[in-house]
């Protein structure tokens, strides 16, 4: 009897510790900064023909001029956070100058940070050239070295790429290639092909106002909130769990410390970025932006710390392009650079690209 008491004694003292750990902690250390916002974002573009797919991956449809505009259901109100035209040129990538062969050309490739999502392109800053390099921008969001990577041999077979200036994000290598499903390319050509689970709308932006639309789409993901499912509750268990204090802390030193690549992504990943150093040797450069949740959490993202890790030790073209640990020039939802945020990228590239080149 005095074992089980002994036992069970062991077992409530250890919770009791532990309890008290999660709360000092709560209170002695910074809340973990996690962006909860994307489950509320609805993106619009005005309806039409937007993106190409390209085998398992996609670029935008040539000579675009299209509204985009990102709204978020914060107490049952659409907040509007930004609204700009997205222009692409005549291969479909968003800059303002059309590109051609046989010019020597420096490739930016990146993910919405390259693209310059939430605002009109900040690599059109550059004019169309870098030295004596024409400049096409590669960076298409959502995107990943893979995916990268299968844009950098696309673009190569028509235009001559000389130089190549990889940007990105710690996030940037968990990610898969993707593609547009037909119904949500449907959805995005007409409004009223949308069922709701799409992720992007098209709709007539200058011409209606979205509301009655967006409370469409709402209703849909609420209807499928309510649904109630052992996947949705382990999800939620998971999820709360990983947020401790007590958790978070041991996990995330051993991950910055120890993070080796058991998952298939990050190797395909890594793969992809090997493969761009083996083709362009001295010819490409790396540099990694600091993104919101960082400065939040005064930190770099483990994924970050090993990106890092990895890519320098292929080569010693890495640099940071940071924003000065001020929020300002981030969207306060999104997450994205704002407008002044973009113009401080540039300016970080500029003098990286001076100096490199």
């Amino acid at each position: 009897m005095s074992k089980y008491k002994n036992f069970w004694l062991t077992i409530l003292s250890t919770v009791f510790i532990l309890v008290v750990l999660e709360i000092s902690l709560s209170f002695m250390l910074p809340k973990h900064y996690v962006n909860k916002y994307y489950k509320v974002i609805y993106r619009l573009w005005d309806q039409g023909k937007i993106f190409k797919n390209i085998d398992n991956f996609f670029k935008f449809e040539p000579n675009l001029s299209v509204r985009h505009e990102v709204f978020f259901d914060l107490n049952n109100e659409f907040i509007k956070e930004y609204s700009y035209k997205i222009e692409t040129n005549n291969f479909g990538l968003v800059q303002d100058n059309d590109i051609y062969s046989g010019k020597p050309s420096i490739l930016f490739l990146g993910d919405s940070f390259t693209e310059g999502m939430g605002a009109p392109s900040w690599v059109n800053y550059f004019g169309g050239k870098v030295n004596n390099y024409q400049v096409i921008n590669g960076g298409i969001f959502g995107t990943g070295p893979q995916q990268f990577e299968l844009l950098e041999k696309h673009i190569d077979q028509h235009y001559d790429i000389e130089k190549v200036i990889v940007l990105y994000i710690g996030g940037d290598i968990v990610r898969d290639p993707f593609n547009f499903s037909k119904q949500n390319l449907k959805c995005l050509e007409n409004h009223n092909y949308c069922k709701g689970p799409e992720n992007f709308y098209g709709f007539p932006l200058e011409e209606k106002d979205p509301t009655n639309f967006l409370k469409k789409l709402k209703k849909y993901r609420d209807d499928k909130k309510s649904k109630l499912t052992w996947k949705k509750i382990r999800r939620k268990i998971k999820n709360s769990l990983a947020n401790l204090y007590i958790i978070r802390i041991p996990r995330d030193f051993l991950q910055n410390k120890f993070y080796k690549s058991q998952n298939e992504k990050i190797t395909k990943n890594f793969n992809s970025i090997r493969n761009l150093v083996n083709k362009y040797g001295k010819d490409i450069i790396f540099i990694q932006i600091q993104t919101l949740d960082e400065i939040h959490n005064k930190g770099k993202n483990y994924n970050s710390v090993y990106a890092e890790k990895f890519i320098t030790g292929l080569t010693d073209k890495h640099f940071h392009c940071s924003f000065e640990d001020d929020p300002s020039y981030f969207y306060n939802y999104d997450g994205h650079p704002n407008e002044e945020g973009y113009k401080k990228l540039y300016n970080c590239v500029s003098k990286i690209l001076n100096k490199n080149l």
